[in-house]
């Protein structure tokens, strides 16, 4: 029936019976005579736990039910007990009467009316509306206007503990308790770190020895109030994430690290290869779950939800997030839908864990919660908003998040936990500073392209509107750097052609080679036994070389400016080369050079002195690459075998 104090639930009816335990006669008539019941216990109000959501009552556990109601009442007599006899009470799974074949067979059973009619627009705006004034309600009663950023951060006020969630919530959904908050929280965040003491020898901050579920949620309240998460006094929370020095017990820390690493792009392209793990799992059927823990296995597939395309098609980066979200996600959601609308928990009907989080997921996957397989009775997901106490009592602006991720939604507004819609964010200037040259690479050669990027920077401030608090919180130290070095004369950088030439086995000295040509051969097991380098250059510029030969080692001295390092006629093979440039515009270039090593193949580029080559494997040098460039600039583009320029077998 429907309760007579709330429209919102669906009750059962039951009775109760006291019987002897002892089942005879006597005993019964003694508790028959006595007139004895069941009285709800002095101060108590019924908390009745039978409330079912419009499922098959097969999924409802009435074991724990039953003594949690039982438990409320005390037993009184209208008549007076025999000398010498009292009456207790006890529910015993098996024993208890109530529990066996009676109970079973009257099960009550509900079933949906049938009504999934779709409400029209103009009801699904008010349905939005009503959510969106809800939302602010919420926030208003768990973060009153009296509570600093200070306490919101670390403490209590009013009885009550705030923390990041309930920050990132009321900064998604636009509310602040008063003009400043934000900065009043940051100063707080950056002081949470600071009193950490974590620093290096240097006394610089360490990204290290944290707790990384702490370190994601406040780095998702960071962003959403508009701030870097990257640097917090000088900490980086998204490093924290992602360097495995941040270990943590909390739940699902991986999926709120997710959630704090994608929330401005601070690494985009990295999550593909999680989210397919995700989807995989999820098809597989691998996590099963029970009722009561709807939320616990929503939050480990959240973050599919946000790769979610109805349209994509097989062969589509993610058409494998459609299949999870269509076959399992989507027809779950609708089927723990209950006879009010609201999400079944297993628990009570309005726990905040199991709405807020289906909501969330919801949201982040567009989903339209107004399609009909989410109409149940004629009631939505918005008809019945639960009392604010009531929603909160659990965890502090959770089922206010959930709302804000399905208003989201339907708005076309960004994803809950997709904070790039905070146009006046730190970030975007953070960013322009990190794509800034290093000061020791700008030469004449990129001095206007260093001037555009420094411009750029100057764009994004004055594009967007910052406070005070965030312009105090950018580092500024590489912009400067950088219109320091722009300000000054920078040495012009003339080219620089290098040419080499190299003795092969059976062969003998080669032509002459220059600026990133192959010297030596590929593919005819040919080993390299001396080389020469030069440089034609109007800079003061001049060329070191060693090489490390069988039987010899590395040569005792540097070789240079077109002198032999190596032999010839010893058939004696190069393993190693180590190459750099001399001079006083030597700052200004850079040297590059690659080797082809037997059984290896293309080796990564080695520059300015490293070693080049193998040592301990008794490997030849085959063919070598050499090319000199503007400081700062990166390596030829060639084919790589292996990424490493050196590889030692010594121990």
């Amino acid at each position: 029936m429907i309760n007579e104090d709330s429209s919102k639930y669906l009750e059962a009816v039951y009775t109760t019976k006291l019987v002897a335990l002892d089942g005879t006669a006597a005993s019964q008539k003694i508790i028959d005579d006595s007139g004895a019941h069941l009285v709800l216990s002095s101060g108590t109000s019924v908390k009745n736990p039978l409330i079912f959501s419009g499922l098959a009552s097969t999924d409802y556990s009435f074991d724990a039910a039953i003594p949690s109601l039982l438990n409320q009442y005390t037993i009184e007599c209208t008549n007076t007990l025999p000398t010498g006899y009292y009456l207790n009470y006890w529910y015993e799974r098996g024993v208890t009467p109530v529990y066996g074949t009676d109970f079973e067979a009257n099960h009550p059973s509900f079933a949906n009316n049938g009504n999934t009619t779709v409400p029209d627009v103009t009801k699904q705006e008010r349905l939005i509306s009503t959510t969106e004034t809800y939302i602010q309600t919420c926030l208003k009663t768990q973060l009153p206007a009296n509570v600093s950023g200070h306490d919101a951060v670390f403490g209590v006020t009013n009885g009550k503990t705030y923390g990041s969630w309930l920050i990132f919530t009321a900064a998604r959904a636009g509310y602040t308790p008063h003009d400043g908050f934000n900065a009043e929280c940051f100063a707080a965040f950056e002081q949470k770190y600071k009193d950490s003491e974590k620093v290096d020898s240097a006394g610089k901050p360490l990204n290290e020895g944290f707790d990384a579920n702490d370190v994601a949620k406040d780095a998702l309240a960071i962003t959403a109030m508009g701030y870097d998460a990257r640097n917090v006094a000088g900490y980086n929370l998204i490093e924290m994430l992602t360097n495995g020095k941040n270990p943590s017990d909390g739940y699902f820390v991986g999926q709120v690290s997710e959630f704090a690493i994608d929330s401005y792009q601070y690494l985009p392209g990295q999550e593909a290869s999680y989210i397919h793990d995700l989807a995989a799992k999820a098809l597989t059927g691998t996590v099963t779950h029970s009722d009561p823990l709807i939320d616990m296995y929503v939050m480990e597939f959240q973050p599919i939800a946000a790769y979610y395309d109805p349209n994509a098609k097989e062969g589509d980066q993610f058409y494998d997030v459609k299949q999870a979200m269509e076959k399992v996600f989507i027809p779950y959601f609708s089927a723990h839908q209950g006879y009010t609308g609201l999400l079944y928990s297993g628990i009570s009907y309005n726990n905040p864990w199991s709405n807020a989080q289906s909501f969330i997921m919801l949201g982040m996957g567009n989903v339209n919660l107004f399609q009909t397989s989410f109409i149940k009775n004629g009631y939505t997901m918005l008809d019945i908003l639960p009392a604010t106490t009531e929603s909160f009592s659990a965890d502090e602006g959770q089922i206010a998040r959930g709302y804000e991720a399905l208003v989201r939604s339907y708005r076309g507004e960004k994803q809950i936990f997709d904070c790039t819609d905070m146009v006046n964010s730190t970030v975007k200037v953070n960013n322009a500073i990190v794509a800034l040259p290093a000061v020791d690479t700008i030469t004449s050669n990129n001095k206007e392209a260093a001037q555009t990027a420094l411009n750029n920077v100057d764009k994004v401030l004055t594009s967007l509107t910052l406070t005070d608090s965030q312009k105090s919180s950018i580092d500024m130290t590489k912009y400067n750097a950088v219109k320091a070095k722009l300000g000054t004369q920078i040495p012009v950088v003339t080219p620089v052609n290098c040419i080499y030439q190299t003795h092969v086995e059976n062969i003998g000295w080669q032509d002459l080679k220059t600026n990133g040509d192959m010297s030596g051969t590929q593919g005819q097991s040919l080993r390299l036994e001396g080389i020469k380098i030069s440089l034609n250059t109007a800079a003061n510029l001049e060329i070191q070389y060693q090489t490390h030969i069988e039987n010899i080692g590395w040569e005792d001295a540097w070789k240079s400016n077109g002198d032999l390092s190596g032999t010839t006629g010893r058939s004696l093979r190069l393993e190693a080369i180590r190459i750099q440039l001399t001079g006083d515009d030597a700052d200004n270039y850079d040297i590059y050079y690659q080797v082809h090593a037997q059984n290896v193949g293309w080796m990564g580029w080695a520059k300015n002195g490293e070693n080049a080559g193998t040592a301990g494997f008794s490997y030849r040098l085959e063919g070598i690459k050499i090319v000199v460039v503007p400081k700062g600039e990166a390596a030829p583009t060639t084919t790589i075998d292996n990424d490493q320029a050196f590889i030692s077998n010594n121990s």
